[in-house]
């Protein structure tokens, strides 16, 4: 078994894993606790304890934590949406725990790092992804660095607008992509046209479709539950086409955790949107958008190999815009 390089955390809003991680991605050893996600002093103990448990005798393994989001570059979490946690310096709170450095980082940012170094990425220098869960989320990476910008906030991409005073989206601006496409927003468009859908459709018999329940009735043959998913392919797709437009990448990813139940339906869509609205189309082939590969690891993977990056380096807490 290969060594650890470094301690990987994903820090979602019910559940926290922990693991070390090998050079090569490998997860090596895997702990899973409730997350108290209301309880920072809590939190902050257990984040303590998986470090200390994994680390056994290493005293200076570089740590990588992620959660979901705004995060500054020397490691305070500014706000979890998730996670009841504001103005909290969780890389100077943990910093008894280890000689090594500790890197937080936006979960998504974390998981596409991961993507681009080990997963369906490798091999690629310019990468972005789109995450696709209860909410959307997503990250850069531009030169095999990923980017986190001047405040740590870069990335958002589930927050770029694609229709100007659209629907609501929960960040408080109209017109989102997560407004359209998160499995939330899927299940609540479902909803809305369950009732006048002139044909059958099992999503009529539900009180509050979520986005689950969506991707079943479409891999079921619901037609209803088809046109919802692929419209939200369609949106993606749009949102793709801005991105890139303004980064050139080599691949988009789509990952989270209804990236492979809707797949067949939203890539199908998304690329074709981004083959309409991408500049130049004449003239250049349109990066392919395909589907993430480290499932539910990728945060954790990703937080790990930019905290042993870091190390390497020899910085000390998080540093710089670029990791």
């Amino acid at each position: 078994m290969p060594d650890p390089v470094a301690i990987g955390i994903d820090i979602g809003g019910t559940k926290l894993v922990a693991a070390t991680i090998a050079a090569d991605g490998r997860v090596l050893d895997r702990q899973r606790r409730e997350t108290p996600a209301h309880d920072t002093g809590l939190l902050l103990d257990t984040l303590r304890t998986s470090i200390r448990q994994l680390a056994g005798e290493r005293g200076d393994l570089p740590v990588g934590i992620g959660i979901a989001g705004l995060v500054s570059p020397d490691g305070v979490i500014r706000y979890g949406p998730n996670i009841g946690v504001r103005d909290v310096a969780i890389a100077r709170e943990l910093a008894d725990t280890t000689a090594g450095p500790i890197a937080v980082v936006n979960d998504a940012s974390a998981a596409t790092l991961g993507e681009q170094r080990v997963g369906a990425a490798r091999g690629h220098c310019d990468v972005v992804m789109i995450t696709l869960g209860t909410g959307v989320g997503g990250g850069v990476v531009v030169d095999g660095h990923l980017l986190l910008g001047a405040n740590g906030f870069a990335a958002e991409t589930g927050h770029i607008i694609v229709k100007e005073g659209g629907r609501r989206c929960p960040c408080g601006n109209r017109g989102c992509i997560e407004a359209y496409a998160s499995g939330t927003s899927i299940g609540r468009i479902a909803a809305e046209r369950a009732p006048d859908h002139p044909g059958e459709t099992v999503l009529r018999g539900l009180d509050a479709p979520t986005g689950k329940d969506v991707s079943q009735a479409a891999l079921g043959g619901d037609p209803l539950a088809q046109t919802v998913l692929t419209e939200a392919g369609t949106w993606l797709g749009v949102a793709a086409a801005s991105l890139v437009n303004l980064l050139d990448p080599e691949v988009v990813l789509i990952g989270g955790g209804a990236a492979l139940a809707t797949s067949r339906w939203v890539v199908p869509a998304a690329s074709e949107a981004l083959q309409q609205r991408m500049i130049g189309a004449e003239w250049r082939k349109a990066p392919a958008i395909e589907l993430a590969a480290l499932g539910d690891d990728a945060g954790m993977v990703g937080a790990a190999l930019l905290a042993a990056d870091r190390a390497q380096r020899g910085a000390g807490e998080n540093e710089g815009s670029l990791a």
